[in-house]
């Protein structure tokens, strides 16, 4: 059992695209009449494939969109965290090609986060992928903030016990 004292051990976990940063990358849907569409981030949180389709991540996969990528407001709470000498993660539906570059974005605005998990490479449930990382997460600390702006992905939080915003 944890110990509960003054030095709590905290965690703040971020999701990258639309929460910490803005990037002209889309998500391209292909369908099997060759036609296709963009959908930003947040379209795709809600779109839901129809008969014949399928999505393209090969723009998420491109490091120089995050390079690129214009800082959302939550990078100064995550800023302030990290100076105040609390681990922060990423947890992204990107895939693993793109964690140094996210290292990088973060290094601009000076953090450095313990991990970046990316759980996108397997096209399966993203929010069911985001919370087994934040339950391996929750062993090691005493409280956890996560920020999403997807609500599945903070509602899946909140079934396991973590303190999570949706942005």
């Amino acid at each position: 059992m944890k110990e509960r004292n003054n030095n709590m051990k905290k965690a703040f976990v971020f999701d990258f695209d639309d929460t910490l940063a803005f990037t002209d990358a889309h998500i391209v849907v292909h369908g099997q009449d060759c036609e296709w569409h963009k959908l930003t981030p947040d379209e795709f949180n809600r779109y839901e494939l129809q008969h014949g389709e399928w999505f393209d991540f090969s723009e998420f996969n491109n490091p120089e969109y995050i390079l690129n990528g214009k800082p959302t407001k939550l990078v100064q709470l995550a800023s302030e965290v990290y100076c105040e000498g609390h681990d922060l993660f990423i947890l992204t539906a990107r895939n693993d090609s793109v964690a140094d570059a996210i290292q990088d974005f973060l290094s601009r605005y000076g953090i450095k986060a313990t991990a970046v998990h990316c759980v996108g490479d397997d096209g399966s449930d993203i929010a069911k992928n985001k919370r087994k990382v934040l339950l391996t997460i929750m062993e090691a600390y005493d409280k956890i903030y996560f920020y999403d702006d997807d609500q599945k992905n903070v509602e899946a939080a909140q079934e396991i016990g973590v303190k999570s915003y949706k942005v």
